[in-house]
């Protein structure tokens, strides 16, 4: 294992690096925190032991060897500071050493850390399972682009770096987006939407170590752009994910999209293609939207046959509303005739654009419950009904939604 000291301590150094290389470890020593929080990354030790002796410098160390996964990190403290070393736990350290530290305790902590690292890579690695059966679910389909696109997804969540989501309009950027943050490592942290008008500072802080996500960043202004840009080079681990929902350089070209925001989102980028482009994905969308309308209903084959003529201008979305006002005009099994009459006729304007979060208003005397109530009806209509977006999006239990919908009352 890979361990790294920062103690100013000459001899409590050199007696922790003896300790340590004793029982099998890499060791790097500092006994400054700036060198020691530089060597963080290039270094990536399993194992971080940071003295005190610096104050709040020192916790700074601590909570920085924290920000990454699987790490054990330590805090060292003189025999007689126990009041610093409880709060050390406080702000993030797995536990603490007693100066001088026995060759016992140093393999004891160890064993600690080798046992937490595989619980927590075990854990890891069962909500990234049960993340792709839920992205599956949220982005069906079966053709050769759909299944590269969701490739792209899957290989975008695993970097660090913020993302450019490219797609026409009504090709479930939304879910995309939402797809990349619960497949990446950071997927059990915050999601959230931001538009412009927003104060990106306390986004940011809200989000910490989470993703947010922008629709249509072509759509803003060029000086919110910038603002955006200064937050994806700043210091914080914020991850984003911009939308567009037309080509990156014909919007760059017209001036609605600046080349420096592009050029710092190159290393990522997921395209989304067209229905038109997908195979057989009409057919097996329109069963599924149609089957979560009601289960018990089902198209003629020659009802498919007229949804695979349409070249679907308006992608998944419009399919969706095909798909509900057929099922609307007709008893039983949808026909042909049906499905024609409906096709080209324009979605109306709310479900053309993107629907801004709804907002709960709050006013003194409302009481906890009915707050809640409010929150969850409003996060529930955002999410069209589906729960596990709403659980998502209010950072609750999947388990918790259904109970509260239960307990008041709510139908969706």
């Amino acid at each position: 294992m890979k361990v790294l000291l920062a103690d100013p301590n000459p001899a409590s150094r050199d007696a922790l690096r003896r300790t340590f290389s004793a029982l099998g470890c890499t060791v790097r020593g500092f006994a400054g925190l700036s060198e020691a929080e530089a060597a963080l990354l290039e270094f990536d030790a399993d194992v971080v032991v940071a003295a005190l002796d610096a104050g709040d410098d020192s916790l700074s160390l601590l909570a920085a060897a924290r920000a990454a996964a699987y790490r054990s990190v330590y805090a060292l403290v003189d025999g007689s500071d126990l009041d610093r070393a409880v709060e050390a736990i406080d702000r993030g350290a797995h536990d603490f050493l007693w100066r001088p530290v026995s060759e016992a305790r140093a393999a004891q902590l160890l064993q600690s850390a080798v046992a937490r690292r595989e619980r927590e890579e075990t854990a890891e690695q069962t909500r990234l399972r049960l993340a792709r059966a839920e992205v599956g679910d949220e982005l069906p389909g079966r053709s050769p682009r759909w299944l590269a696109a969701l490739a792209e997804i899957d290989r975008a969540a695993a970097g660090s770096g913020s993302i450019l989501l490219t797609g026409e309009s009504g090709t479930e950027k939304d879910a995309a987006a939402l797809a990349l943050h619960r497949l990446s490592p950071r997927g059990g942290a915050h999601f959230g939407y931001i538009s412009e008008g927003e104060s990106l500072d306390l986004a940011t802080r809200q989000a910490d170590d989470g993703t947010l996500f922008l629709p249509n960043v072509e759509a803003t202004s060029a000086s919110f752009q910038e603002l955006l840009l200064a937050h994806i080079r700043g210091p914080r681990n914020t991850r984003f994910i911009l939308g567009i929902d037309e080509d990156p350089r014909e919007a760059t070209a017209g001036g609605r999209l600046l080349r420096s925001l592009v050029e710092a989102l190159s290393e990522g980028g997921v395209h989304l293609p067209p229905l038109r482009e997908r195979g057989g994905d009409v057919a097996l969308l329109a069963r599924r939207f149609l089957y979560d309308l009601d289960p018990a209903r089902a198209f003629d084959p020659y009802a498919i046959d007229a949804l695979e003529a349409h070249d679907w201008p308006g992608n998944t979305h419009e399919l969706k509303e095909v798909v509900r006002r057929a099922s609307l005009l007709s008893e039983g099994t949808i026909g042909p005739t049906v499905v024609r009459s409906v096709i080209g006729r324009p979605l109306p304007k709310a479900r053309m654009r993107r629907r801004k979060p709804p907002v709960v208003r709050i006013a003194v005397g409302d009481s906890l419950a009915d707050v809640e109530r409010r929150m969850i009806s409003k996060t529930l209509q955002f999410a069209r009904g589906n729960k596990r977006k709403t659980a998502e999006l209010l950072k609750l239990s999947l388990k918790t939604i259904y109970n509260k919908i239960k307990e008041y009352g709510l139908e969706h």
